[in-house]
């Protein structure tokens, strides 16, 4: 504290006050005798300035060297000393200058140590206030730091997700695939490394444009067309004014997955899902058509694309009935406003 930029300021604030207090409250003298109230003033004004720049100097120069005990306790110690110098000093002049009954004498000694001691009291008390506050900031950068590096770990374990559950599902339905049609498979393959060379490079991007997630998901839904034909068909609704929007990657491609393991369709019932955005959410819905017995899940799905919102401080809508199954996911509308979106991630888990 004793080193703000307001130093030269600070001490003839408090000599004002401290003057103030003197004369018009009858406070604490400094002599046994009364003192001309301007000498008095010019005595309050250097005293004032002695016991701040004393401070100022431990704080400089002497708590830089000793590190092993701690620094309020260390500044208060030799602020005592420096204090009673600067009183004994402040008697003799004050005696040289104005004489009797202004000279060195125990009771003036006093006064003027009691004054000299309030003074460094009071300001080394505003000092440990100040450095307990500056602690506070401190702490509290850290901890958001480390906060921020949490959430990051959260979100990348999020999106790393996607990458396993995705790639052997599908492996799974080409190997099944190449028995079957071999011409099929190999078109199967070459839309599968384009959708995958496309979850590589964003599985560490927070969120991507309505723009590139259409286009992924249309090559994904030429894989489901491929293995399943015309027992599954989609209606897509999205207009082009929404497209700069955003969303987190490959969220679309999670949701129709899971329709696709948890309803049966064939030739004689197929089943449509359909896709429509009003440029403030996205809709995937999908006539509930509930397989008897749902293929294993690794628990990957609706609570990854959940919490991946969650994190982005938004929330996604699911309705079920008895015939439809529908989810709404918002459109974020840009990056702004991150470490907010953090904070309210991790308030949630808490």
């Amino acid at each position: 504290m004793f080193n703000h930029r307001f130093k030269f300021v600070f001490p003839g604030l408090l000599a004002v006050y401290s003057f103030l207090n003197i004369q018009l409250l009858e406070g604490d003298r400094l002599f046994q005798a009364e003192l001309d109230p301007v000498k008095l003033f010019y005595i309050i004004f250097l005293i004032c300035y002695a016991v701040w720049f004393a401070n100022w100097s431990i704080e400089q120069f002497v708590l830089p060297k000793i590190k092993k005990y701690h620094p309020l306790l260390l500044q208060f110690s030799f602020s005592l000393v420096a204090v009673t110098l600067i009183s004994l000093v402040s008697v003799f002049i004050t005696g040289l200058l104005f004489g009797e009954p202004f000279n060195y004498s125990l009771p003036n000694l006093l006064l003027t140590s009691g004054f000299s001691f309030r003074i460094n009291l009071f300001l080394n008390c505003v000092n440990a206030i100040f450095f307990f506050s500056k602690k506070f900031k401190e702490k509290a950068v850290e901890a958001e730091k480390l906060h921020s590096l949490n959430m990051e770990a959260r979100l990348e374990s999020l999106n790393s997700q996607i990458n396993p559950h995705f790639f052997f599902n599908n492996l799974s339905a080409l190997s099944a695939l190449i028995h079957e049609d071999v011409k099929a498979a190999d078109a199967y393959l070459q839309k599968l490394s384009v959708i995958y060379r496309y979850i590589l490079s964003n599985k560490d991007k927070e969120l991507v444009s309505l723009k590139e997630e259409i286009k992924f998901l249309k090559n994904y839904l030429d894989l489901l067309i491929i293995r399943f034909e015309d027992s599954l068909t989609f209606k897509m609704e999205i207009d082009e004014s929404c497209k700069g929007l955003f969303l987190p990657p490959a969220v679309l491609q999670l949701l129709v997955e899971n329709v696709v393991k948890h309803n049966y369709f064939t030739i004689s019932e197929p089943l449509e899902v359909e896709i429509i955005s009003d440029c403030d959410t996205i809709k995937i819905k999908n006539k509930l058509q509930p397989k008897e017995v749902v293929e294993d899940s690794t628990g990957i799905g609706l609570q990854n694309i959940s919490d991946r919102y969650r994190f982005l401080g938004s929330n996604i809508k699911v309705a079920a009935s008895d015939e439809f199954f529908e989810v709404e996911l918002p459109l974020i509308k840009t990056y702004e406003n991150r470490t907010n979106r953090r904070r309210a991630f991790g308030a949630e888990k808490d």
